[in-house]
């Protein structure tokens, strides 16, 4: 008997838990209409941008969101909603840096339907790509190679990865 109250005082704190984690829920569900918005909007523009700007580009669209009644949260993070955390560490794994800019270019460039150029000075993406298709028979070539027209027809013919170096 008495180990049956315990486990009914205990599920009793328990119910209360669960009916706060559905409320948060419930909240997370009607925001998610404009996260999903700012999202695709991230995708679509950031592009080159500096991390700095991307700030300010969020901050306004969230502002003009909650203006005009489309529910979104209040401090959106592309990384929090289009971000897989499992993902995100295997790309950490293979060095990408965790920085949120860094983060975003990942999710740009594995999100987007249209090719991505990496400006790449410290060469980060060029590692990181590399690093990722280590085992997908990543096939490399530029501009200048002799055998640029081939490679880039036997990539698309055979579905294989393709990364364009100094461009």
């Amino acid at each position: 008997m008495m180990r049956a109250e315990k486990l009914v005082v205990l599920l009793k704190d328990e119910g209360i838990r669960w009916k706060e984690t559905v409320a948060i829920l419930e909240d997370e569900i009607n925001k998610l209409i404009g996260d999903v918005f700012l999202s695709c909007a991230c995708i679509s523009y950031f592009g080159g941008f500096t991390g700095t700007y991307r700030q300010e580009l969020t901050s306004k669209w969230t502002y003009e969101c909650i203006e005009r009644g489309i529910p979104a949260g209040e401090e959106f993070s592309l990384v929090k909603v289009m971000g897989d955390p499992v993902q995100i560490s295997e790309w950490n794994m293979n060095a990408l840096p965790s920085d949120s800019v860094s983060l975003e270019n990942g999710i740009l460039s594995t999100k987007a339907e249209r090719y991505g150029l990496c400006i790449d000075p410290q060469e980060q993406a060029n590692k990181w790509i590399k690093n990722m298709f280590k085992g997908s028979d990543l096939n490399l070539t530029t501009f200048v190679s002799k055998t640029f027209l081939r490679s880039v027809t036997n990539c698309v013919y055979n579905g294989k990865p393709l990364l364009i170096e100094d461009v």
